[in-house]
Protein backbone atom coordinates (compact mmCIF):
# COMPACT_ATOMS: atom_id res chain seq x y z
CA UNK A 1 0.00 0.00 0.00
CA UNK A 2 1.18 3.37 -0.71
CA UNK A 3 -0.10 6.53 -2.56
CA UNK A 4 1.21 8.43 -5.69
CA UNK A 5 1.62 12.34 -6.08
CA UNK A 6 1.72 13.66 -9.05
CA UNK A 7 4.84 16.16 -9.59
CA UNK A 8 2.30 18.61 -11.42
CA UNK A 9 -1.29 18.76 -12.26
CA UNK A 10 -3.05 21.19 -14.88
CA UNK A 11 -6.57 21.87 -13.66
CA UNK A 12 -8.35 22.19 -17.32
CA UNK A 13 -8.85 19.57 -19.91
CA UNK A 14 -6.26 18.79 -21.96
CA UNK A 15 -5.54 20.22 -25.64
CA UNK A 16 -5.77 17.69 -28.67
CA UNK A 17 -7.29 14.72 -26.28
CA UNK A 18 -8.70 12.88 -29.70
CA UNK A 19 -5.17 12.51 -31.13
CA UNK A 20 -3.07 11.27 -28.05
CA UNK A 21 -3.71 8.42 -25.54
CA UNK A 22 -4.36 8.77 -21.88
CA UNK A 23 -5.17 7.22 -18.68
CA UNK A 24 -8.50 7.97 -16.76
CA UNK A 25 -8.87 8.27 -13.36
CA UNK A 26 -12.42 8.78 -12.19
CA UNK A 27 -13.00 9.54 -8.42
CA UNK A 28 -9.09 10.24 -8.46
CA UNK A 29 -10.49 11.16 -4.71
CA UNK A 30 -11.55 8.37 -3.84
CA UNK A 31 -10.69 4.88 -2.49
CA UNK A 32 -9.99 2.75 -4.78
CA UNK A 33 -10.72 4.97 -7.94
CA UNK A 34 -11.80 3.98 -11.26
CA UNK A 35 -9.48 3.83 -14.51
CA UNK A 36 -10.00 4.13 -17.92
CA UNK A 37 -7.66 4.30 -20.64
CA UNK A 38 -8.14 6.34 -24.01
CA UNK A 39 -6.36 6.50 -27.48
CA UNK A 40 -7.63 8.49 -30.17
CA UNK A 41 -11.52 8.67 -30.67
CA UNK A 42 -11.58 5.29 -28.59
CA UNK A 43 -12.03 4.96 -24.90
CA UNK A 44 -11.85 1.74 -23.13
CA UNK A 45 -12.97 0.28 -19.53
CA UNK A 46 -13.59 -2.61 -17.56
CA UNK A 47 -16.21 -1.49 -15.11
CA UNK A 48 -18.30 -3.97 -12.88
CA UNK A 49 -21.16 -3.91 -15.31
CA UNK A 50 -19.26 -4.74 -18.30
CA UNK A 51 -16.65 -3.91 -20.64
CA UNK A 52 -16.79 -0.73 -22.72
CA UNK A 53 -15.52 0.77 -26.04
CA UNK A 54 -16.88 3.97 -26.17
CA UNK A 55 -16.08 7.22 -27.81
CA UNK A 56 -13.57 9.76 -25.98
CA UNK A 57 -15.63 12.19 -27.15
CA UNK A 58 -18.21 11.08 -25.09
CA UNK A 59 -16.41 10.22 -22.40
CA UNK A 60 -15.16 13.95 -22.90
CA UNK A 61 -18.88 15.19 -22.55
CA UNK A 62 -19.62 13.37 -19.41
CA UNK A 63 -16.34 14.76 -17.64
CA UNK A 64 -17.49 18.35 -18.85
CA UNK A 65 -21.05 18.14 -17.26
CA UNK A 66 -20.31 15.99 -14.38
CA UNK A 67 -18.29 16.41 -11.32
CA UNK A 68 -16.60 13.67 -10.61
CA UNK A 69 -12.86 13.76 -9.73
CA UNK A 70 -10.87 12.70 -12.71
CA UNK A 71 -7.29 12.88 -13.51
CA UNK A 72 -6.09 12.22 -17.03
CA UNK A 73 -2.45 11.12 -17.32
CA UNK A 74 -1.31 11.67 -21.25
CA UNK A 75 1.09 8.77 -22.43
CA UNK A 76 2.92 8.03 -25.48
CA UNK A 77 1.68 5.64 -28.07
CA UNK A 78 4.80 3.41 -27.22
CA UNK A 79 3.18 2.24 -24.59
CA UNK A 80 0.68 -0.19 -26.06
CA UNK A 81 2.25 -3.05 -26.86
CA UNK A 82 -1.04 -4.96 -27.34
CA UNK A 83 -4.37 -3.80 -29.28
CA UNK A 84 -6.76 -2.00 -27.05
CA UNK A 85 -10.03 -4.01 -28.72
CA UNK A 86 -8.63 -7.52 -28.77
CA UNK A 87 -7.54 -7.22 -25.25
CA UNK A 88 -10.83 -5.30 -23.61
CA UNK A 89 -12.95 -8.00 -25.62
CA UNK A 90 -11.23 -10.85 -23.85
CA UNK A 91 -13.22 -9.17 -20.52
CA UNK A 92 -16.44 -9.20 -19.40
CA UNK A 93 -16.36 -7.69 -16.37
CA UNK A 94 -14.91 -6.34 -13.03
CA UNK A 95 -15.57 -9.32 -10.72
CA UNK A 96 -13.71 -12.21 -9.19
CA UNK A 97 -10.43 -10.96 -9.04
CA UNK A 98 -10.55 -9.17 -11.90
CA UNK A 99 -10.00 -5.31 -11.64
CA UNK A 100 -10.18 -2.30 -14.29
CA UNK A 101 -6.37 -2.57 -14.05
CA UNK A 102 -6.11 -5.91 -15.49
CA UNK A 103 -6.65 -4.90 -19.65
CA UNK A 104 -4.38 -1.78 -19.05
CA UNK A 105 -1.86 -3.51 -17.39
CA UNK A 106 -2.01 -6.45 -20.51
CA UNK A 107 -1.80 -3.78 -23.09
CA UNK A 108 0.62 -2.73 -21.69
CA UNK A 109 2.63 -5.78 -20.99
CA UNK A 110 2.59 -5.13 -17.31
CA UNK A 111 1.32 -8.09 -15.99
CA UNK A 112 3.08 -7.92 -12.72
CA UNK A 113 1.82 -4.61 -11.90
CA UNK A 114 -1.06 -5.16 -9.20
CA UNK A 115 -2.21 -1.35 -8.36
CA UNK A 116 -2.57 1.92 -10.27
CA UNK A 117 0.10 3.31 -8.03
CA UNK A 118 2.45 0.74 -9.33
CA UNK A 119 1.45 1.43 -12.97
CA UNK A 120 2.32 5.09 -12.39
CA UNK A 121 5.53 4.73 -10.37
CA UNK A 122 6.38 2.68 -13.35
CA UNK A 123 5.32 5.18 -15.69
CA UNK A 124 7.11 7.96 -13.82
CA UNK A 125 10.09 6.81 -13.91
CA UNK A 126 10.33 5.90 -17.10
CA UNK A 127 9.67 8.85 -18.19
CA UNK A 128 6.20 7.53 -20.17
CA UNK A 129 3.78 10.62 -18.07
CA UNK A 130 3.44 13.17 -20.42
CA UNK A 131 1.20 15.45 -18.88
CA UNK A 132 -1.07 15.26 -15.94
CA UNK A 133 -4.22 17.27 -16.17
CA UNK A 134 -7.28 17.05 -13.63
CA UNK A 135 -10.98 18.83 -13.72
CA UNK A 136 -13.28 19.33 -10.20
CA UNK A 137 -10.17 17.70 -7.97
CA UNK A 138 -9.88 19.28 -4.89
CA UNK A 139 -8.40 22.03 -2.98
CA UNK A 140 -5.10 20.83 -2.50
CA UNK A 141 -5.61 17.27 -4.05
CA UNK A 142 -2.06 16.05 -4.98
CA UNK A 143 -2.45 12.57 -6.02
CA UNK A 144 -3.54 8.78 -5.80
CA UNK A 145 -4.71 8.41 -2.03
CA UNK A 146 -3.56 5.33 0.23
CA UNK A 147 -5.59 1.69 -0.56
CA UNK A 148 -5.05 -1.81 -0.53
CA UNK A 149 -6.11 -4.88 -3.22
CA UNK A 150 -8.77 -5.78 -0.11
CA UNK A 151 -9.80 -2.29 -0.29
CA UNK A 152 -10.38 -2.65 -4.34
CA UNK A 153 -12.02 -6.19 -4.27
CA UNK A 154 -14.53 -4.88 -1.78
CA UNK A 155 -15.48 -2.18 -3.94
CA UNK A 156 -16.11 -4.53 -6.97
CA UNK A 157 -17.59 -7.19 -4.78
CA UNK A 158 -20.57 -4.43 -3.07
CA UNK A 159 -21.02 -3.00 -6.97
CA UNK A 160 -22.16 -6.42 -8.12
CA UNK A 161 -24.60 -6.58 -5.04
CA UNK A 162 -26.21 -3.85 -6.11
Amino acid sequence: MSEFNFKTIYRELPEQMLRKSFIWIWNADKVPPHIGISRGKDYFSLTYRKSEHLLTASMLKKAKRSLIPLVLIEIPESVFVSDLVSVFSKYDRAAGGLTCLHPIREVMQQEGVSQLVNLLTYLESEDLILKVNGLNLPEGYRGIPDYSMEDILKRISQLNEK
